[in-house]
């Protein structure tokens, strides 16, 4: 039977950043036959029995005005709270950024201690670091090395640059999942970036937050294209520097120009695995269907 037959009526036409999760709950909790109908331009909410059409309409009244309250409480949220308030509601993501910090300081500062969090461990001869292997640092027991190289930042500029980024999405992704669900998204994004990175390109020294950075962007990307939500929504043009910035260091040209070379592999890894999150915590939320 298709949404058109006549024994359905259109209730409403809704817009395409609607937050349909509610709205559904809401439904199948007072057992209203519905079906919904994607086009271009927006959804359409079909009931089944044309006497269900006044609860349905006051459903909809009253998660429009809950939605514009919360879509100002996350205005205020992005860009008028303190920084103290702000941190206060993204532990994580807070501290992240002091280690990062840490990290670096340690880069400049401590580079005779920074063996112990590198993927794999490794000893100076002169000025030249002999690798170890990452199964031997397993075996060894040694398993926060799968996450501590994220904090390894190699200069200023490597640092502000994935901080930045990191706070960016982080306070998009934060209050939206809660805490414990960002940090464990968080340390699925730094294994498996730092290890991509490793399978790729071998026993090396390598670290930064940007393979979490891109997870980060991965998640916010497809979670908002399954379940759109106002406070996940970026630029489109932030959007496209970025996979513009890893198509570029995937080419070679960036390493060509600077000293070192880019951790590609994690980059890539990384936003990979946000993408399958984000498309996970999307498709988990409340689905069209009838009830």
């Amino acid at each position: 039977m298709s949404d058109e037959s006549p024994e359905w009526t259109l209730v409403a036409e809704i817009s395409n950043d609607f937050d349909l999760g509610i709205l559904l709950s809401e439904l199948n909790a007072q057992n209203l036959s519905y079906r919904i109908h994607r086009t271009e331009t927006c959804v359409e909410l079909w009931v089944e029995f044309s006497d269900q059409v006044p609860d349905v309409l006051k459903i909809l009244e009253k998660i429009q005005v809950y939605q514009e309250k919360l879509k100002q409480n996350q205005s205020s949220f992005l860009g008028n709270q303190s920084l103290q308030q702000q941190l206060y509601r993204m532990p994580v993501i807070g501290v992240l950024l002091v280690l990062s910090i840490l990290g670096t300081a340690l880069v400049e500062w401590a580079l005779p201690l920074i063996h112990w969090f590198t993927f794999q461990d490794f000893t100076l001869v002169g000025n030249t670091p002999r690798f170890d292997t990452a199964p031997n640092a397993m075996s060894n027991g040694e398993y926060w090395r799968l996450v501590t190289p994220v904090f390894l930042h190699f200069g200023l500029f490597h640092l502000v640059f994935n901080g930045l980024w990191t706070w960016e999405l982080g306070r998009r992704i934060e209050p939206l999942t809660g805490s414990v669900h960002t940090l464990v998204m968080v340390l699925l994004m730094a294994v498996a970036s730092n290890l991509g990175q490793y399978l790729w390109g071998g026993p090396s020294l390598f670290g930064g937050m940007s393979g979490v950075v891109y997870g980060l962007l991965g998640y916010v990307w497809i979670r908002h294209k399954v379940s759109p939500r106002p406070q996940l929504a970026i630029p489109p043009g932030l959007l496209g520097f970025m996979l513009f910035w890893l198509l570029l260091g995937m080419s070679g040209i960036i390493d060509l120009l600077m000293s070192g070379s880019i951790a590609n592999a994690a980059h890539a890894v990384g936003l990979v695995t946000g993408m399958i999150l984000g498309g996970w915590a999307g498709y988990s939320e409340p689905r069209e269907s009838a009830s």
